[in-house]
């Protein structure tokens, strides 16, 4: 069975490492030093502005199979 390629441009892997950098934040604060933190800060907005342009094509798509079937 081959690994399936992760694409760090997807909505899936987005959200899964937002879910876990915002675990590292609430949960392990202590062990990371500020300038850590504002890595994972910088990280956590450009993963913010993938998610939405995923998320507003979707919409963008489906209102258009709407359209076309007439709902």
């Amino acid at each position: 069975m081959t690994k399936k390629k992760t694409n760090k441009e997807s909505f899936e892997y987005s959200f899964k490492r937002l879910e876990e950098i915002l675990d590292k934040l609430e949960n392990e604060i202590e062990d990371y030093s500020l300038e850590e933190i504002l890595d994972y800060y910088q990280e956590a907005l450009k993963l913010l502005k993938i998610s939405r342009k995923k998320l507003t094509e979707t919409e963008l798509k489906i209102k258009k199979i709407n359209t076309e079937e007439g709902l």
